[in-house]
Formats: C-alpha cells, sequence, structure tokens
C-alpha cells in the first residue's frame, strides 16, 4: 500500500470523513450494500479534503481501504469506487477492472478557446478553410497567421480543439517512427517490410533500395517536426509541460539489438546522436532489467499536446485567423469557379483553398481516401507512480508497449505514469469509444513488468484514441486535387509528424506547390489511388534505382573475386579482347534489321509491348550475327552497345587472379552490356559468344535518345533493362553466398583436422 506523510492542512480530515462514513452506512442497507449515489457522495466529500494534487493523508488512505473491504458494493458502484482508489493513488484489494473514466489526462486542461467561435454565424467564404483543429490543423493556423492579414483563414472543428487524436494520444514526440511487422527490424529494414506488402511486383531489389531512401526521408521529417516543434515553444513560450529528455527503445531479441546498432550510421548521416544503452545502464537509469540493450535518443520527450494545441491557435487567433468549434462538415465538392465548396450543418462556405486535417475521419469526407483506415488505440494512466522515466519515453515491441510519466502531476519523486500497449484495433466508426477488456488486462501485464510495485493500483482513467493507419505507414500529406491538401494518417506517430506536416500544408495552401523538402512521391495522397507506386512512375527514378543497382552489382562482383583467392580452378586462358571477326568487320558484321516482330515479341522482355513500341525498338537496334569465340565486350573497357539475346548462348566472366570465371550463362531473352549503358563505366564482364547467335545490338546514344522522351515506351525499355541487372544482381549474391558457405566449410573441416 502507498502511504504518504501527514498534511497539517488536512488536520481536520479525518473527523469529517468519519461523519460522512456513518451516514453512508446509515442510508445503506442492513447486508451493507454501498449504491452508486452513496460512492458519489463519498467522492464529493473527499473532493474537498484532499489536496490540489489529489493527495489524501495517511489515515484517509487508510479508511478509505478499509470500506472497500468491509462493505459489500452494487457491480456500479465497485467500478466507482475503485476507480476513486485509482484517482487518488491507493491499491485495491479486488480485481482492477476497467475504470469508470474514460477521458484522457489532457482534458483535464481548461482554456478559453475550447469553445470558442469568432462570430456567431459561420462566414460565407474564405481564402484558406482548414478542417480539424488538433496538431495538424493548429499547426497550420499557425503558418498561416501572417498570411491571414491578407486572407481569410478559417479553422473549423466539429468538437472542440485537440478533441480527438490529439488530445488522446500519449504526449510522445520521436525522431524514429517506428512502425513495425513483427519484430522491429530497424526504420529502414520496417520500410522495406511494407514496401513489400504493398508492392508485391515490384523487385525487391528495387524496393530495398526505395526503402532506404524512404529511411532517410522520413528521419528526416521527423527531426524537421522536432525542430520546429522546439522553436514554436521556445519562441512563443508556451506552457505545455516540455520535457525533451530523451527516448529509450528496449530491444527484446538479438535481432532487434542489430536493428537499432544499425540505425547509428542512419542517425549519423543527419548529425544526430543515438546511444546504445547497455542493461547496467537500463538498470540503472529505469531499474527495469533487461536482457538486451536499448537505443536511446537524445532530445525526443513528452509534452502536453492539448496546451501546445490551444497555445498555438490562441497565437493564431490574435493574429486574425478565425475559429469556429462545433461545426460538423458534412462534405466537400467543387463550385464552377475553381473553388471548393464545404457543406457544415449550419451552411456552405466557399473556400479557395482547404486543409484536410482530420486524420482518422479523413475517409468520411472523401470516401476516394478509404485507404487512410481509422484504427484505435488504448492508454491508461496510473496516479501516483515513482517517477522513474523523468519525462522521458520509453517504448518496446515487446507488447508491444510505450509509456512515460508527463510533467503535469509530478511532484515529490512521483507522477502519473501513461501507459499504453497491445495492438492497435481496426474501427469502422472513429468516433468509438468501446475499451476492450482484453486490452485491459494486457496493459495491465505490461504495467506490473515494468512497475512490479503498483500491481493492485487501479487506473485512474483508460480511454481510446482514434489513430489513422496507411498501407505503407506513412502520413498522405499532398494535393488530393488542385486546392485539396490532405494532411492525415499518421499511423500513432502524430507527434513525429504532425507540426511539419502543418507547416507543410500551410504553404502548400500559398504557393499550390510542393515544398522541397517533402518529396511528392513519398507522402502525397495520390499514392494511394493507385496500384503503381509514384517512385516507380517515372524514368527519371527508375534511373535513379537503376544506377544504384549496377553500384551494387560492382561491389558484389568485387566481393566475389576476393572470395575467389581462397580457391583454386584449373587456369584457362583469357579470350583476345574483341577478336578480330567482332565489332569491325568480321564474319558477324552488322546488317540489316532481319528480326520479325512477331519473334521479337516472342522474347520475355518484350511481351509487354506494343507492335508499334517493338517497331521503335527495332528501329533503334540492329541485327548481328556471331560465332563461338566472339567477344562482345571485354571487363572494364569502355562500351558503347548492349545487346538482347535471340538465338543462341553467351557466357559471361570475370578475370578472377589470372582465371576466368564464368559468372553468368545466358540465353535467348537475356539483355547484357547493360550495366555500362546505365552508369557510364567500364563493361561490367566480360562477354564471349558460346555458340552461333543472333543478337540485337542497340547502340548506347540510340539509347539515351529514348529514355530521354520520357514516354511510355521509354519507361517500359528502362524498366527491361534494370530487371535484367535485378537478376544480375542475385544471380552475384547467390554466388557469394555459395563460396562464403564454402569457406566456412573448409575453415570448420581445417579446426577440426587441426584438433585431430
Amino acid at each position: 500500500m502507498r502511504t504518504f506523510g501527514k498534511h497539517t492542512s488536512l488536520s481536520t480530515s479525518c473527523a469529517g470523513l468519519a461523519s460522512v462514513l456513518r451516514a453512508l452506512v446509515d442510508a445503506g442497507s442492513r447486508r451493507r450494500l454501498i449504491s452508486l449515489e452513496q460512492v458519489r457522495r463519498l467522492k464529493a466529500a473527499l473532493a474537498k479534503s484532499a489536496d490540489r494534487d489529489g493527495l489524501v493523508s495517511q489515515q484517509l488512505a487508510a479508511e478509505l481501504q478499509r470500506i472497500e473491504r468491509k462493505y459489500r458494493f452494487s457491480s456500479a458502484a465497485r467500478a466507482e469506487y475503485q476507480t476513486l482508489l485509482g484517482s487518488l493513488g491507493l491499491d485495491s484489494a479486488f480485481p482492477i477492472k476497467v475504470p469508470v473514466s474514460s477521458d484522457p489526462p489532457w482534458f483535464r486542461y481548461a482554456h478559453p478557446l475550447k469553445n470558442y467561435r469568432s462570430q456567431a454565424q459561420l462566414p460565407a467564404e474564405a481564402d484558406v478553410v482548414i478542417i480539424g483543429a488538433g496538431l495538424t490543423g493548429a499547426s497550420a493556423a499557425y503558418r498561416l497567421r501572417e498570411a491571414a492579414r491578407g486572407r481569410r483563414v478559417i479553422v473549423l472543428d466539429r468538437g472542440c480543439p485537440a478533441g480527438e487524436a490529439s488530445g488522446r494520444n500519449a504526449g510522445n514526440f520521436e525522431l524514429l517512427p517506428e512502425n513495425s511487422i513483427g519484430t522491429y527490424d530497424g526504420l529502414a529494414n520496417e520500410r522495406l517490410h511494407f514496401l513489400c506488402r504493398c508492392y508485391p511486383a515490384i523487385p525487391r531489389e528495387v524496393l530495398r533500395i526505395e526503402a532506404e531512401r524512404l529511411a532517410s526521408v522520413v528521419f528526416s521529417f521527423a527531426l524537421r517536426n522536432r525542430d520546429e516543434l522546439k522553436k514554436i515553444i521556445e519562441q512563443e513560450q508556451l506552457a505545455c509541460d516540455f520535457a525533451p529528455k530523451g527516448w529509450l527503445y528496449l530491444a527484446h531479441t538479438e535481432r532487434e539489438e542489430q536493428a537499432i546498432c544499425d540505425e547509428l550510421s542512419l542517425a549519423n548521416g543527419q548529425d544526430q546522436q543515438i546511444e546504445i544503452w547497455s542493461r547496467m545502464k537500463i538498470r540503472r537509469e529505469f531499474g527495469f532489467e533487461r536482457g538486451f540493450i536499448g537505443r536511446f535518443v537524445p532530445g525526443d520527450g513528452t509534452y502536453h499536446p492539448a496546451k501546445f494545441v490551444y497555445g498555438v491557435l490562441q497565437i493564431a487567433v490574435n493574429a486574425g485567423v478565425e475559429l469556429y468549434t462545433g461545426v460538423d462538415v458534412r462534405g466537400v465538392h467543387d463550385a464552377h469557379d475553381g473553388r471548393h465548396v464545404i457543406d457544415t450543418a449550419e451552411g456552405s462556405l466557399l473556400a479557395r483553398s482547404i486543409i484536410v486535417a482530420t486524420n482518422a475521419f479523413t475517409s468520411q469526407l472523401f470516401p476516394e481516401l478509404k485507404a487512410i483506415r481509422p484504427a484505435q488505440s488504448q492508454i491508461s494512466v496510473t496516479e501516483f507512480a515513482a517517477d522513474r522515466c523523468r519525462g522521458r519515453v520509453v517504448t518496446s515491441e515487446e507488447g508491444p508497449v510505450y509509456f512515460n510519466q508527463p510533467r503535469v502531476g509530478a511532484r515529490d519523486g512521483m507522477a502519473p505514469l501513461l501507459l499504453g500497449g497491445g495492438k492497435d484495433r481496426p474501427m469502422r466508426n472513429p468516433s468509438s469509444r468501446r475499451r476492450s477488456t482484453k486490452i485491459h488486462a494486457r496493459l495491465l501485464k505490461l504495467r506490473d513488468h515494468y512497475f512490479p510495485e503498483l500491481g493492485k493500483r487501479p487506473f485512474s482513467t483508460e480511454w481510446i484514441g482514434p489513430i489513422a493507419l496507411t498501407p505503407d505507414q506513412l502520413p498522405a500529406i499532398g494535393f488530393l486535387k488542385p486546392g485539396v491538401i490532405v494532411a492525415a494518417g499518421f499511423n500513432g506517430y502524430g507527434g513525429s509528424y504532425c507540426v511539419a506536416a502543418g507547416q507543410a500544408a500551410a504553404d502548400m495552401a500559398i504557393s499550390g506547390t510542393v515544398p522541397d523538402w517533402m518529396p511528392d512521391d513519398v507522402f502525397s495522397p495520390q499514392r494511394l489511388l493507385n496500384d503503381t507506386p509514384l517512385f516507380f512512375a517515372e524514368t527519371f527514378s527508375l534511373r535513379c534505382y537503376a544506377a544504384s543497382l549496377c553500384v551494387q552489382l560492382r561491389e558484389l562482383n568485387r566481393q566475389i573475386l576476393e572470395a575467389l583467392r581462397y580457391f583454386s580452378y584449373p587456369p584457362r586462358p583469357r579470350s583476345s579482347v574483341l577478336a578480330p571477326n567482332c565489332a569491325n568487320g568480321g564474319r558477324n558484321r552488322a546488317t540489316r534489321p532481319a528480326v520479325p516482330i512477331h519473334l521479337l515479341k516472342r522474347l520475355k522482355p518484350f511481351r509487354g509491348l506494343s507492335r508499334e513500341e517493338c517497331a521503335e525498338i527495332l528501329a533503334i537496334a540492329s541485327v548481328r550475327t556471331t560465332h563461338k569465340g566472339d567477344v562482345l565486350c571485354a571487363e572494364g573497357s569502355p562500351e558503347n552497345a548492349c545487346y538482347v539475346i535471340v538465338q543462341g548462348s553467351v557466357h559471361e566472366s570475370l578475370a578472377a587472379h589470372g582465371r576466368e570465371k564464368v559468372m553468368a550463362r545466358l540465353g535467348p531473352s537475356h539483355i547484357f552490356g547493360q550495366v555500362a549503358l546505365i552508369d557510364g563505366a567500364g563493361s561490367n564482364g566480360t562477354c564471349t559468344v558460346q555458340q552461333d547467335t543472333l543478337l540485337l545490338e542497340m547502340k548506347h546514344d540510340a539509347c539515351y535518345r529514348l529514355m530521354d522522351h520520357q514516354s511510355p515506351l521509354a519507361y517500359k525499355f528502362l524498366a527491361m533493362l534494370t530487371d535484367g541487372v535485378i537478376h544480375a544482381v542475385r544471380r552475384a549474391k547467390r554466388d557469394l553466398k555459395r563460396l562464403n558457405d564454402y569457406r566456412r566449410a573448409g575453415s570448420a573441416t581445417q579446426r577440426r583436422a587441426a584438433r585431430v
């Protein structure tokens, strides 16, 4: 049981409580059954006996716990009484039930803007309308406060500011949004997992390159968000319990340990510090016994989201932004003059630009964005816990669990413990407040794991917070159509995204363009409307991926050559570089195109092309007949053409310490020589004809002209070349793995022989 020292200001409280108890017993039945009304009367009396932080004296605490043990309660009275004990930080003698209170502690904050309306009637038109007054909408309004001097900016919210996700979250801001599928594999690997799930038809090698890019983009975005959050709080001197004391992520497997170690290089690339904490340091700082290390990010932490929202909204309102609470927006449609009509329960409103900051409610206004799905998280508060976190955030995929101890209410080494966990549950109605008893039990188990001394302490409140999930676990920020800007779908990481998202949306509303620092192909809501990802839809992007793959292939070949030093191969004379019968006038001199379109379409790379597109390819190509022993390109030599095998076979080899090592045996439909075309370097290997072979030769200059057209054929052609590089990368990976396996097996055999 938690005990408190005696408070001199409460010296008469016991006498007052005694009279209340006598009245309570007298009013009860002979069976001493206490009703809900009697508990509420007791609660009202205690409100006068507790100090301003809810503390009661040791004597009062003992008396309250005696009442729980001695008297019988109706079901509703039992729940109310146990919630009362939880609000006072007292233990219960009975199994802990879901508390009566379902409101987050942030709602206890009162502000003049809570039910504010700038005018009695809703205006008929505006320049910019922001729908939603949460973290995102408030940040956009704050950004637009200067623009409000020459434009009419209006903020609409169907309830009160921060009344939904922003006031129902955990109050965290973090640098690494760690959404995961199962075990957390690090930011880059988790991006890869989500991409593979969303785009299974795109080669994994391409998605891996994009995942590395996305990890860097997400990290940069979250860093900007954190910096802007801190800047606003410091410049405006907002009293929002800001505590940038750090964030500790606890690994619970060796795989996670490796993942968080890998993130050090990602942080170093952004000049950010990430610390690896040992088990000893975790125990010393938090008192947790762990079997694995942790990752600590200085500068992350906690804040009071409602105080922040009301603070920046007040500044915006003071600068001329209009705020209207209690306005139910029912739909948005286009007007005939290029503006947009916002239908509300109070009439229609015309706007030139709309910022949709509705998060989990977005698809209710725009059904086409059904990919932004509402879900719910369940969070609890335990009062007067030992202040181990001291303003720091703790998370782990073991649970999963997240918790902190907000600075509001911290006192004398104690602070409320805010803890959420269990998997987020899909929901049809984002307004639902149905709490799960299973998640409740899960929260109790997680709390007892980290704070075992709280095992009998009821929660003072436990609530549902709506979040919005996207298939790739990235927010949707950008133009849905001209003049309609979406900033939603934060996947439970509003504290990591919302401030920067609101600022970006505000800039788009004024300029009509996407900020340079926010890649449109990553965040645009348009990506949720197509099966083909935006990052894979242009030849420029595909050329970047292809170039990265070429770099990867050359590095793999280098590692293979290094591994071959440990193996013995019978020497084979290397083929002469460009044999006499090759490019300059031998038996295989170029002829007029002799490959009919129907034959070209039988080859795998060309099956997706129309007859007209095949004709365009043939127009830039020439047909060559080659013979066994002809060398078409030599390793490292400059090249000016790539080839498609129509009939026959070609071997691609590397010089391995004075010997030729065949890396690939290529037959009909294979393309080779494209690495030099893509990255502009020399040939990636020596290509030797193994039998009479019919080739389609495409000069580099002609290929460049085709790819520069930005036409559908240009994209297909580049995808064709990239696919060949992907297969080469896969072959190289298999070869390298096989060589390394042989090396390890040989080393093990040698060690055993040495022991014998």
